[in-house]
């Protein structure tokens, strides 16, 4: 339909310029037949003389029209370019922050610290949120994080591996024999590493109670990521990155919270947390006789106060120089 009537309508100006010339001629001719002085040669040099006339005329003309057709041409193209680039700038801004980090942490061995950046931006996050949630294979920073925190949130939600389930801490042991302080190391030395950290873990966010409740998930975890969300970000850390391989601390990224990433996994915890049966509430009620309970149905043999008392000094212990690097970063947040 559109290509029809873009035809119909340069008929309609072919045969309107036919028209003005045919009807311009006519009345040409008529009055200049009515001259009866005119002889055949006045006429012709007549004729010639607007030749040449109209041929300087067009000249000049086309001259001055093809500048003034180029300055409007390139206002109007410049007028389109600005519009192209402004929606253009608009859409890939809009695409930035839905699908590109906001920030990328490079991967680390202890050695080299914990990541003075990463720790930074991860404080100030937590510093104003009210919803904290974290994912992966073992929450062993979680509680140690939450306690330095200036700032108490509202809600924390923790998906982990269940201590009890010994091929997933089996696969996680497997993907740790290339870290550095894990060379040499038996796969049942790594797995009992593995064990031990996550019912330290449990107990830690136990714990963590008396300052807020805290939702603890089990899940079948294959230790292929992590990530820890605030209101204002996510933090994802990629174990199997390509820059990931054989550092205890991987390659991580922070995506706003308007991305796409933080909406889908906080919508996909949110789910896990609802239609999971595998979970547990840790509140100021409870006393240790509940923990205990709980971590003898998890492992599967009976846990005694001593049990408890002796994981807690591990726990500290394990966590005492992180503990001490947090208080630093905790002035430059």
């Amino acid at each position: 339909m559109s290509s029809g009537n873009q035809g119909l309508r340069r008929t309609l100006v072919v045969y309107a310029f036919a028209l003005a010339c045919v009807s311009t001629l006519v009345v040409g001719i008529v009055l200049v037949t009515r001259d009866e002085t005119l002889t055949a040669g006045s006429v012709l040099s007549a004729i010639g003389l607007n030749l040449i006339a109209s041929v300087v005329f067009a000249a000049i003309f086309t001259l001055l029209s093809t500048r003034v057709q180029e300055r409007s041409l390139e206002q109007a193209l410049g007028e389109q370019l600005q519009d192209f680039s402004a929606r253009f700038n608009s859409e890939l801004a809009r695409a930035n922050e839905s699908f590109l980090p906001t920030d990328v942490y490079p991967p680390l061995d202890p050695v080299e610290g914990y990541g003075d950046k990463f720790n930074v931006d991860m404080t100030r996050s937590l510093g104003r949120t009210d919803f904290y949630a974290f994912r992966g294979p073992s929450a062993r920073y979680v509680a140690a994080r939450l306690r330095e925190s200036q700032r108490i949130p509202q809600q924390v939600k923790v998906a982990m591996l269940r201590p009890g389930d010994r091929r997933s801490i089996a696969r996680r042991a497997s993907d740790r024999r290339f870290w550095a302080r894990s060379r040499g190391k038996t796969p049942e030395t790594l797995e009992a590493e593995v064990y031990d950290e996550l019912v330290m873990s449990v107990i830690s966010l136990f714990d963590y109670r008396h300052i807020c409740p805290v939702d603890l998930l089990y899940t079948e975890d294959t230790a292929v990521y992590r990530f820890e969300m605030f209101d204002d970000a996510v933090y994802v850390s990629w174990f199997h990155g390509p820059q990931s391989s054989g550092r205890e601390m991987p390659e991580s990224m922070r995506f706003s919270a308007n991305s796409f990433h933080y909406k889908t996994l906080r919508l996909d915890l949110i789910r896990r947390f609802e239609i999971s049966t595998n979970k547990v509430t840790f509140d100021a009620s409870q006393d240790d006789e509940f923990l205990m309970s709980h971590l003898t149905e998890l492992i599967g043999k009976q846990v005694i106060a001593e049990d408890l008392s002796r994981w807690r000094q591990r726990y500290n212990a394990y966590v005492g120089d992180f503990v001490g690097y947090l208080r630093g970063v905790g002035g430059q947040a």
